[in-house]
């Protein structure tokens, strides 16, 4: 019995040294490997939070709206919108394909009325520009900024819509009308211009300027 006793191993301190720290280094990666996988998580997460706000901000900023009118009755014949880069924002290309005009008002809806048929870009400021007898709905105008038809900080566009082209039957507007022109940028969200002429209609008014 006694020399069975003597010849039963046990587990030495070195051994027993040796497992534990095999779980620590084990225990270590682990925890290292959920804390990358957090990590990744969040980051995703911010970036997801980061798109959804560039979504939900605009990217333009309005300066003013300006209608023109004429005949007898005074009806308005143009409108023209004014923008600018809203801070922060990137900037926003105003190439037809990339971005989207669309108008309404009480007879009409057009949901596009600035694209390759119907749209015109003018690099440079003219202020005795017409539309002429052209098929174009609106007219990008260059008023502050270089000619590449991208909008940035500093510049300023105006967006010239044609009523009369727009819907020939009952394009100018009269009195107390209402008229609602979204401009939809390709990244960020859209910028709604909305406003009713006035009971006295005049050759030149502003209706809106700076957000208001």
């Amino acid at each position: 019995m006694k020399k069975l006793l003597k010849n039963k191993k046990g587990m030495t301190g070195i051994e027993t040294a040796i497992i534990l720290i095999a779980f620590v280094i084990a225990a270590s990666v682990f925890a290292f490997a959920v804390l990358n996988m957090g990590l990744i998580s969040t980051q995703r997460a911010q970036e997801a939070v980061g798109a959804g706000l560039a979504q939900a901000s605009s990217s333009l900023q309005l300066e003013s709206l300006v209608c023109e009118a004429s005949g007898n009755p005074m009806k308005v014949d143009n409108i023209t919108i004014l923008v600018k880069l809203a801070p922060g924002q990137a900037p926003v290309d105003f190439n037809q394909s990339r971005l989207t005009i669309s108008y309404k008002n009480n007879y009409t809806y057009v949901a596009e009325v600035y694209d390759l048929t119907h749209g015109h870009f003018e690099t440079s400021y003219d202020k005795d520009y017409s539309f002429g007898s052209d098929d174009i709905y609106s007219t990008i105008m260059v008023i502050q900024g270089n000619t590449n038809g991208v909008l940035e900080a500093g510049e300023t566009f105006a967006i010239i819509l044609n009523l009369n082209k727009i819907d020939s039957e009952h394009g100018r507007l009269g009195a107390y009308e209402q008229f609602l022109v979204d401009v939809i940028p390709s990244i960020g969200s859209k910028l709604t211009v909305q406003a009713r002429v006035p009971a006295n209609v005049e050759p030149v008014m502003t209706l809106l300027t700076g957000g208001t």
